[in-house]
């Protein structure tokens, strides 16, 4: 007998404003200090001595020799900081990107069609499905730019894991320490024809410092985004390459960010333990892939509050033995600024590109989310996720231990108490994984499934300094527990802290 836990799943999820980009370069006039005053009149008896006796003609002074002088003409007056043109950015960098046509993204390129989250919020730094980079013809301009932007950052972290020593005696607490560089530097070409027809590149090269694989996947990969995208703005587009598809289910706030020691919770590397559960957020077909899988995307956007993704992959992916995989994740966004609603579904099956074998995986999955923003002082929400994956071994019987069942829930907040670079920020997500396979084994864990839950919550303290350097801390505590029929019953616990320092550019 097979059966999956928890068949129904309630998410409850509540979740939360434009970056500000000006420019002001005001001139200022002083008079010579040296200069006389002009003269209030034209009696001669300004040019005479005080003591003069009357009748004394006045003195004349002496003349000196004239200097020419070139004329000097008066600056040209600068435009006001608030002249912008229709694109959304100011009248002297359309003048310098016209001439030289390449130009470090202005704020206009970062879409906010609705009021994205609080400024330097999490929710800030998503665009919601939105066409980024924003980067329409500039009147008079090249019909090709290349925008250039980017982001590095430094992590130090530490995590203390206190292990079960229920589970073994020999299974000793770890404290772990790490330090993790990355950078990504991102190169836009973008050709605008007539109409709002457009064609746009998109290469992101990832630099790394001091920083070892992906804690979860073991990955270090040098390159993230790598896309052609053709359509209309804010209209549609296709986009075809390497990217990563709408943020739906799997947006955590302020904490938990991706290849951090935090997000792997209570860990202990080098163990013959199941790694704790990472969840699921509409997740299996969201991120790039370092197979050979190309990702393919229709993008709609018929209102300003509406937007539509239908994205896929096609080639070889890597969950069975050279596998031909294909799969397929439609989702969509209304936004309408205070209010942000997310949903969307997926399904996708891999299988051995040699007819004659049997082994095949099959994933699919459905999440949603909502999301809040008080702006300019608070921004919240949560989500739910929940996935299914289902194995055929090679002889074409079902691998109930390969089988399982994934899901997560929780929600973020965060806010700005009255100073906006300051933003506080918590979480709490709770995260858990079941196979199908009953333990026909006599003791505590008879007729019962594997199952891996974690559940995890974070503080966060965000500073942002000259609107570019951003630095944070987070607080975060995890707690792993497994019933599993090889490693047994068991809960590790973890604390763990980070320090970010980032540079968006």
């Amino acid at each position: 007998m097979t059966y999956r836990r928890n068949r129904l799943g309630l998410g409850v999820a509540l979740s939360i404003a434009s970056f500000c980009f000006g420019l002001s370069a005001p001139a200022l006039a002083q008079d010579d200090a040296t200069k006389p005053p002009a003269s209030a009149g034209t009696d001669d008896a300004a040019d005479k001595p005080a003591d003069a006796p009357a009748g004394t003609p006045a003195v004349e002074p002496v003349k000196e020799p004239e200097k020419v002088a070139e004329e000097v003409k008066p600056p040209e007056p600068l435009p006001p900081p608030t002249a912008t043109t229709a694109s959304g950015t100011s009248v002297e960098r359309e003048k310098t990107v016209a001439l030289v046509g390449i130009e470090n993204l202005p704020g206009s390129a970062y879409p906010s069609a609705q009021t994205r989250g609080i400024k330097y919020g999490s929710l800030w730094l998503t665009f919601h499905g939105q066409q980024w980079p924003y980067m329409p013809l500039i009147e008079g301009g090249p019909a090709l730019r290349i925008g250039l932007s980017g982001s590095l950052w430094n992590d130090v972290s530490n995590t203390h894991i206190l292990a079960d020593k229920v589970l073994s005696a020999s299974l000793h607490d770890q404290n772990r320490w790490t330090t993790q560089t990355r950078g990504v530097v991102r190169v836009t070409p973008t050709y605008n024809a007539k109409n709002g027809w457009f064609v746009q590149g998109n290469a992101e090269l990832v630099l790394h410092g001091d920083m070892g694989p992906d804690p979860l996947t073991g990955n270090l990969s040098t390159t993230d985004d790598l896309w052609v995208r053709v359509g209309k703005w804010n209209l549609f587009d296709v986009t075809v390459g390497r990217f990563q598809g709408w943020e739906i289910a799997n947006h955590y706030g302020m904490g938990l960010d991706q290849n951090t020691l935090e997000r792997a919770g209570a860990y202990i590397p080098g163990s013959s333990l199941p790694r704790p559960t990472d969840g699921y957020g509409l997740s299996y077909f969201w991120d790039r892939t370092d197979a050979l899988l190309g990702a393919y995307a229709a993008h709609i956007y018929p209102t300003k509050y509406l937007r539509g993704e239908l994205m896929g992959h096609i080639g070889t992916g890597g969950n069975t033995s050279q596998p031909y995989q294909l799969d397929i994740r439609p989702s969509a966004i209304f936004d309408i600024g205070w209010m942000k609603l997310k949903a969307g579904l997926e399904y996708g099956k891999a299988s051995p590109q040699d007819s004659t074998q049997k082994q095949k995986n099959v994933r699919n999955g459905y999440g949603f989310a909502a999301q809040f923003v008080v702006n300019p002082f608070v921004e919240f929400g949560g989500s739910f996720g929940r996935g299914f994956e289902d194995n055929i071994d090679k002889d074409g019987n079902v691998d109930l231990t390969g089988s399982n069942t994934v899901q997560t829930f929780g929600g973020f907040i965060n806010g700005s108490p009255g100073y906006e670079p300051l933003v506080l920020g918590f979480g709490a997500f709770k995260n858990s994984r079941e196979d199908m396979r009953p333990d026909g084994r006599v003791g505590p864990h008879q007729g019962k499934v594997d199952t891996n839950d974690q559940t995890q919550i974070f503080g966060a303290i965000q500073y942002t300094l000259w609107e570019k350097l951003y630095f944070k801390f987070v607080l975060s505590h995890a707690s792993n527990h497994v019933e599993d029929f090889k490693t047994g019953i068991y809960t590790n616990n973890a604390l763990s802290g980070r320090f970010r320092m980032m540079l968006l550019f």
